[in-house]
């Protein structure tokens, strides 16, 4: 095994574990603020202002939280007919075909998301409940596809070496969230 890899999977558990603590984070505070609003609705009948508000975007942040963490599995759809029929070196080049076309694509939609979020700053855009920064919540749409991109291009790499037979992809793809 290479040292790249060896590296890679050092800092991939780091990181692993930090990305499972902040959707962990993410998720309680989901949870405490949609109960904030119930109870403050049905108990003290005087509802919390914005709560519901405040659960969508922590709900939008985590959604593109979670997109993030899902790119680090280097897993793809496929058809198991065509997989089983195709081999173990052909699946390693399509998978490294797939990294490299969706790092492609994921960097495209980081400039475009990027643009947006540009443009939410400059027209100074807020909610009209909250008055949070709009820019604030749609930041982590650019900051999750850069680290998507980056990461399928380590996954073209990966690939490679498994198609050259120095690697199994079992070495670097997970396959449970949490």
């Amino acid at each position: 095994m290479s040292r790249f890899v060896q590296l890679y999977q050092r800092w991939q558990a780091r990181i692993y574990r930090w990305e499972r603590g902040i959707a962990a984070v993410l998720m309680l505070s989901i949870s405490g603020v949609v109960l904030g609003g119930v109870f403050s609705r049905y108990l003290l009948k005087d509802p919390f202002y914005g709560t519901d508000r405040l659960a969508t975007y922590l709900f939008v942040i985590l959604s593109f939280w979670g997109i993030q963490m899902a790119s680090g599995y280097y897993e793809h759809i496929s058809v198991s007919v065509v997989k089983n029929w195709v081999g173990p070196l052909w699946n390693a080049i399509f998978s490294a075909i797939a990294s490299f076309l969706s790092a492609l694509f994921l960097f495209y939609l980081s400039w475009a998301a990027y643009g947006f979020v540009r443009f939410l700053y400059d027209n100074q855009e807020v909610d009209l409940v909250l008055r949070l920064p709009l820019w604030t919540v749609y930041s982590f749409f650019v900051m999750a596809a850069c680290i998507s991109a980056f990461r399928y291009m380590i996954g073209v790499y990966l690939w490679i070496e498994v198609a050259r037979g120095r690697l199994r992809p079992e070495a670097f793809q997970r396959k449970s969230l949490v």
